[in-house]
């Protein structure tokens, strides 16, 4: 009885602190980390700013802009504080807040926000120019959280076959995994694409059309930061320096 009790408190308390900062994150237009860090809430005690705080800004398509942060949020649990740790992207256009997506990084819950107006007209457009038919799930599932670009971390990534996701770069029936990733809205994801299909028109003679040519160029000339692996540590970074750019 008393374990069950305790479990229900636990469930309590996290659940009041998480409609507490969904609360919050629903006014997506007014989002401000320094603003949320002066917040009074009722059950939240604290925005942790030493554990999280803005990772970085980057642009996607049409001016749309992502600023990703870590947003941990601290709560007691009886004479104990708990906390919850959120990935949070807010997408701007034009300086003004469009909308919002948030990961629970330990539940796996996802939350979204939008002035869904705009986000069509964007999804629209990125289906024109890439000739796809996303639609607002991918948007979110895609840049929901953070994505790692890179490879083997703590290897020579030059005596290891490449892939992402278990998928080989070196098996050309994968190259529809390929495609599919260089059309994608999240950036990561669209540079996997990208060297996955210039390594197969390398190595396995691979003819790219004139549309994927020209989508690698676009993603190239566009040349947005990436979260990059190097070696035991992560960091944002624009990929395509003139090294990567051939």
């Amino acid at each position: 009885m008393l374990q069950s009790l305790f479990l229900f408190s636990q469930n309590r308390e996290e659940s009041e602190a998480s409609y507490e900062i969904q609360g919050y994150f629903k006014n997506y237009q007014e989002f401000n980390l320094d603003t949320l860090k002066r917040k009074k809430f009722n059950y939240i005690r604290m925005i942790n700013s030493i554990r999280g705080g803005f990772e970085f800004e980057r642009e996607l398509d049409d001016s749309l802009k992502q600023s990703i942060y870590t947003i941990i949020i601290d709560y007691p649990l009886g004479s104990y504080m708990r906390h919850k740790e959120y990935t949070v992207s807010v997408f701007s256009e034009n300086d003004s807040i469009i909308g919002l997506i948030n990961y629970d990084v330990y539940r796996g819950n996802i939350n979204s926000y939008f002035d869904y107006e705009k986000l069509n007209e964007y999804i629209e457009s990125h289906n024109k120019f890439y000739k796809t038919e996303l639609g607002i799930s991918d948007f979110v599932d895609q840049l929901k959280k953070r994505k790692i670009y890179g490879y083997s971390c703590g290897s020579n990534i030059s005596d290891l076959p490449l892939e992402h996701d278990d998928i080989y770069f070196d098996n050309i029936r994968n190259a529809k995994y390929f495609r599919n990733w260089l059309t994608a809205f999240n950036p990561e994801l669209q540079t996997f694409g990208v060297e996955a299909l210039k390594y197969l028109e390398k190595n396995k003679k691979l003819p790219l059309s004139p549309f994927e040519k020209k989508i690698i160029e676009h993603i190239k000339t566009r040349n947005s930061k990436l979260l990059i692996c190097g070696g035991c540590v992560v960091f944002p970074q624009k990929y395509y320096d003139e090294a990567n750019k051939k």
